[in-house]
């Protein structure tokens, strides 16, 4: 079998479509009789994605809980299948709650420095990486 994901579920017990391309599973490490335990999904490469949310087991476990080798979750080398489409790496939701939080605080700032109370360098840097969130999900969106 060269298709990496499918290699994956069919040593899965019972895994469910969660998604495009993305499937819920119990953690064969760790998840019991817990379907939820385990999700996969397919990188923009072709890479398998595997998060426990259990255990937080690791890919290279989870993959030798199944008789895999961590390589097994990676597309073939010199594979020519089509090419892949680019995936989003936050959903709408996801990046409209991201900037929501960056801009309270950002706010928060603004309104410490008008009521004359000065900035640290812990928040000075927090501000840059909120910054740096909020272009991102920019970038992304109009990508």
């Amino acid at each position: 079998m060269s298709d990496p994901v499918q290699l994956l579920l069919s040593r899965l017990e019972a895994p469910r479509p969660n998604g495009r391309d993305r499937w819920r599973a119990a953690c064969p490490v760790c998840g019991g009789k817990n379907r939820s335990t385990l999700s996969v999904g397919i990188g923009d490469t072709g890479v398998v994605l595997v998060k426990c949310f259990k255990g937080g087991c690791g890919p290279e476990a989870i993959a030798q809980a199944l008789g895999l080798a961590l390589e097994d979750l990676f597309p073939p080398k010199g594979s020519s299948g089509p090419p892949l489409k680019r995936r989003r790496m936050v959903s709408a939701h996801q990046g409209l709650e991201i900037v929501a939080f960056e801009c309270l605080l950002v706010w928060t700032a603004a309104f410490n420095l008008a009521n004359g109370h000065a900035l640290t360098a812990d928040d000075l840097q927090r501000l840059s990486i909120a910054g740096s969130r909020i272009q991102a999900i920019v970038e992304e969106a109009l990508s």
